[in-house]
């Protein structure tokens, strides 16, 4: 028997699937609820709160960022009707959940069952690339998702080495996850940069769990997941980066301190968001 701390990309994808379509069944057109419905789904970078700017902003560590370039693979995407269970609570204190963001958030199999975010209310069950900046801050429509009416509570999503079914687009990445490029700044110092993120499997360590959301769906709407990169370089040092000389690019390598920030924030839920626009 397989062990649910090694079950692969497909066998969860099989099973995600088999819970939506078991909950249409089962909440099917009877009731008060649990009707069939068809949504829109979507992707948006969205901007750092206080600036004008896609891709820039300040992290907690003082180093201004300025993207040049993003672009990542992700999906599939999840929509559960359970709440996270990784969101700090406001009666929290202050020291618990900031220890909770730390330790909580990476990807990891919950006790082995991967239905603890309940009935599985809406699905895009395909990868795709998405430019961080080559949609301005606009959605970038991925297409139309069977779903289940109701409030949707959290969702998650996989990262994931790009596909041969995503063609040329996936093989621009050569093979990679994510490839981020830009400039980090304080002060006088610069810091032009690119890092290229693996996030090969066990799929355990691909996905984003229970990102919160509260989303009614119903038909028509559309739900949006919202890629949060000024999340992503919370903790980051730009100052233990050794610079090359003569100022050029800096490639970013899995020993650096940067780079181990990055990976484990984009797995956090905190790396992105939901949305629901009503038809």
């Amino acid at each position: 028997m397989t062990s649910p701390l090694h079950t692969t990309r497909r066998a969860f994808t099989w099973m995600l699937g088999t819970a939506l379509v078991g909950g249409a069944s089962a909440c099917g057109l009877s009731g008060t609820g649990g009707r069939g419905v068809t949504f829109r789904m979507g992707l948006r970078t969205a901007k750092a709160p206080g600036e004008e700017s896609l891709g820039e902003f300040t992290t907690d560590t003082g180093w201004r960022i300025r993207l040049s370039s993003g672009v990542m693979v992700l999906g599939p995407i999840y929509i559960f009707e359970n709440a996270s269970p990784l969101e700090p609570t406001a009666s929290a204190p202050r020291v618990l959940r900031r220890l909770g963001q730390w330790l909580l958030p990476t990807a990891h199999a919950h006790d082995g069952h991967f239905f603890s975010g309940g009935t599985v209310l809406g699905e895009w069950d395909r990868e795709v690339v998405f430019d961080l900046l080559g949609e301005a801050g606009e959605v970038r429509e991925l297409g139309r998702s069977p779903g289940i009416a109701g409030l949707a509570r959290s969702f998650s999503l996989l990262l994931q080495p790009p596909s041969r079914a995503l063609g040329a687009e996936g093989a621009a990445l050569g093979g990679r996850s994510m490839i981020l490029e830009g400039t980090a700044s304080r002060q006088e110092t610069h810091v032009p940069f690119r890092v290229a993120l693996d996030f090969p499997p066990p799929v355990e360590l691909q996905r984003v769990d229970f990102v919160p959301i509260a989303a009614e769906l119903d038909e028509g709407g559309r739900f949006v997941v919202e890629v949060q990169p000024h999340r992503w370089f919370e903790g980051t040092h730009f100052d233990r980066v050794t610079m090359p000389e003569g100022g050029e690019v800096v490639d970013l390598t899995p020993d650096t301190q940067v780079y181990r920030a990055l990976t484990l924030n984009v797995r956090r839920y905190t790396a992105f968001a939901g949305t629901w626009e009503p038809a």
